[in-house]
């Protein structure tokens, strides 16, 4: 190849001295045409100057400053916001739709960027009518529970000239209806509902609103503000009162009654009866003003209102409100009664559940009350002439004729009226119901007729209507059927529905124990075992503690079902023994810990009812058993005092005994003996100063652990030796 046409440039030049020379330097593959100079010509010429000139040392150096400049200012908070603003400006263009503008607001929102949410909605309230989105950022605050910040963005919602509308002050009621913890909750949300019935508020209340300031009173548990709310109610219209506010009214009254107000917290049992009652009696005043409404079409009656009042009838202490559940389930869905009336009943007079004026009762509400039983009953919801703010029921205790019959059948024939369904909370009621009657036919009656698929109302059961028909087969003592139940949960046609749960099991145990006389309650109580066990890969200590008296119960006639029973729970046992060492909190290990010193316990009972009866092999079985558990009981105590928390006392039918002899009880604990009291006595000369060595030792210290397996290890041997038992099962 030519030397011309070789690059004039073999070495490299680096780039930085190559952009200050002001002579360019041509360069060329091997195919240009152009002709190059040759190397010597090249070398012949003179040096390339790279000196860089002062002025251009201060050009690069403002140059520097300058991008530095510009870097401090892009990320100043000034520079921010001034962007932030462009930003909102662009998105404001393609916002000027309310709806597009609500869209975005619950968009940012659901990302949690608040601030962003509140700045497009206050730069958009200058040219564009959002006070849906307003709506949006007072709900969020409620969600949150910011109730303060919440009224602040109404205020200034307001003061932007954003006109709040009728879900504005819904949303505010609801929200403060959230937190009724809260203090002021309640005068707040009455300056809210007050302020819509100012005349410059162009917004007035509805029934909506109403509704929602009586669930805050209800929840704030004061009824007096809750009867002044109601009072003003009128009769007929738009904001006359519909099945929601029946039922808030009725659940707080229930409420109120169950738990009390903090003032009552000392009264006694019969005050107690008496405040309860008095509340009933007020649920049957209501009622009795409805029913009339209802019948000639003026008021809707849903399932809600029915078990709302049902509820409030089972506070009562009588067989008479219990009776009337069913009746008023009868009066309303027209599902028929299964037996007669109390009322068709030859009952004793002691019997028949009467308030009246001479009753402890009556004499509790004083001379008004007295008065007010006399005179008869007054409208509820007539209240135009009315100042007061309790209703006539509350000072009203009495069942007269014509509150005992509120819940007959008797409707209007020319009157066309709206029947509600059935549905899970009438079935739960009615079973309830029936328990607290004793009336287990009525109940068997009534989950056949809901719940079958070929019924009229074919009720589908979750797991709350399975758990009070089990309360209802313990209250038979049906424990075959409940066993049978929870077996169908777990493999048969109920599978699906998921409605298997520990508290499940527990209630099908307790009918067992309920069914103790019977001879196969312990099969049963067996089979209920085993599906928990299949069913939950942890079972539950407390459904095992039931099985534990099922089993001491058993053992009391029969000591091999006693054994059989603590062989069923052996699987259990180990799950939960297991679980404890590795992982659980506190309170669990301490749960389990109880349970396991009641089993250590049973095992002990069991081998005091068998005596000389147990053969080798159990009694080798027991023993063994009592040494894992008394094992696993000392290091968990160690390890829950060492984290500084106290491990439970062992309760009376933990396997103590009743001598209360110290030695005797460790030896039994710790597997050392085999139920024989004779054994007992002869090593409790050899465990007692053994124990009081032990108290010498700092408890959780190493010299404690070597001490203590040394002591473990020569047991093990002594008891091979003498051949008690093979502990290694060799």
């Amino acid at each position: 190849m030519d030397d011309t046409r070789r690059p004039i440039i073999e070495a490299v030049i680096p780039y930085y001295k190559l952009r200050d020379t002001c002579a360019e330097i041509p360069i060329s593959c091997a195919r240009s045409t152009h002709a190059f100079p040759s190397r010597e010509a090249y070398s012949e010429q003179p040096p390339l100057s790279f000196s860089r000139s002062d002025k251009d040392e201060k050009t690069a150096s403002d140059n520097l400053l300058s991008r530095e400049r510009s870097v401090v200012e892009k990320h100043s908070p000034e520079a921010r916001d001034s962007r932030r603003e462009r930003q909102l400006d662009q998105e404001l263009v393609w916002l000027r739709d309310p709806v597009k503008l609500a869209d975005n607001t619950i968009s940012l929102l659901r990302k949690d960027d608040h601030e962003r949410a509140l700045e497009t909605v206050r730069k958009a309230s200058k040219s564009v009518p959002c006070s849906v989105s307003w709506n949006h950022l007072i709900d969020y605050d409620m969600s949150k529970g910011k109730v303060q910040k919440a009224i602040k963005k109404f205020n200034e919602m307001k003061k932007r000239a954003q006109q709040p509308d009728a879900q504005t002050y819904t949303i505010l009621l609801r929200g403060l209806s959230w937190h009724p913890h809260l203090p002021e909750t309640l005068s707040r949300a009455l300056k809210i509902y007050h302020s819509m019935s100012a005349t410059n508020c162009p917004v007035k209340p509805n029934i909506i609103h109403t509704n929602t300031m009586l669930k805050v009173c209800a929840l704030a548990r004061d009824m007096d503000t809750l009867w002044a709310v109601a009072a003003k109610l009128p009769r007929k219209g738009a904001g006359a009162p519909n099945n929601l506010t029946i039922t808030i009214i009725l659940n707080a009254i229930r409420t109120v009654a169950w738990h009390g107000d903090e003032d009552l917290q000392d009264e006694s049992v019969d005050e107690l009866s008496i405040r309860r009652q008095r509340a009933v009696v007020q649920g049957r005043k209501l009622w009795e003003e409805i029913i009339p409404r209802w019948r000639a079409g003026d008021f809707w009656i849903d399932e809600e209102v029915v078990c709302a009042m049902g509820r409030l009838l089972l506070l009562g202490s009588t067989r008479q409100d219990f009776e009337d559940v069913l009746s008023l389930v009868e009066q309303v869905m027209r599902i028929p009664r299964e037996g007669r009336k109390l009322s068709d009943r030859a009952e004793p007079a002691e019997n028949q559940p009467a308030i009246g004026p001479g009753t402890a009762e009556a004499r509790a509400l004083g001379p008004e009350g007295a008065t007010a039983m006399e005179d008869g009953q007054a409208d509820f919801f007539d209240r135009e002439n009315d100042e007061s703010t309790s209703p006539p029921s509350a000072s009203d205790a009495t069942l007269t004729p014509a509150l005992t019959n509120v819940f007959g059948r008797e409707l209007s024939p020319t009157t066309s009226t709206s029947i509600p369904r059935p549905g899970r909370n009438t079935l739960s009621l009615l079973l309830d119901a029936c328990i607290s009657l004793r009336a287990i036919p009525s109940g068997q009656f009534y989950w056949g007729l809901l719940t079958s698929p070929t019924g009229p109302y074919d009720v589908t059961p979750d797991s709350e209507n399975y758990h009070m028909y089990l309360r209802l087969l313990r209250v038979q003592r049906a424990s075959s059927i409940a066993a049978d139940l929870v077996e169908d949960m777990h493999t048969g046609s109920l599978k699906d529905m998921g409605v298997l749960q520990p508290k499940t099991i527990r209630i099908a145990l307790s009918c067992c124990v309920r069914d103790k006389n019977n001879a196969h309650a312990n099969a049963h109580a067996l089979r209920i075992l085993q599906t928990m066990f299949q069913a939950f890969a942890y079972p539950d200590p407390r459904a095992m503690e039931i099985f534990v008296q099922m089993t001491l119960w058993a053992a009391r006639t029969d000591f091999r079902a006693g054994i059989r029973g603590l062989q069923a729970m052996d699987q259990g046992m180990m799950v939960l023994n297991r679980a404890g060492n590795y992982g659980g909190g506190a309170d669990k290990r301490r749960e389990v810990l109880q349970l396991t010193l009641k089993v250590v316990g049973a095992c002990d009972e069991v081998a005091r009812v068998a005596g000389d009866r147990l053969e080798k092999k159990e009694r080798k079985w027991l023993t063994e058993r009592k040494m894992t558990w008394g094992a696993w009981i000392g290091r968990t105590r160690r390890q829950l005092s060492e984290k500084g928390e106290r491990a439970g006392k062992p309760e009376a039918d933990d396997g103590v005994d009743e001598d209360g002899k110290g030695p005797a009880k460790q030896i039994r604990r710790s597997g050392r003996s085999d139920g024989d009291d004779d054994d007992v006595e002869e090593k409790v000369a050899v465990a007692a100063p053994t124990r009081r060595r032990r108290r010498e030792i700092i408890p959780g210290s190493m010299e404690s652990r070597v001490g203590s397996e040394k002591r473990m290890a020569a047991a093990r041997r002594r008891m091979r030796r003498s051949g008690e038992f093979d502990f290694y099962g060799d």
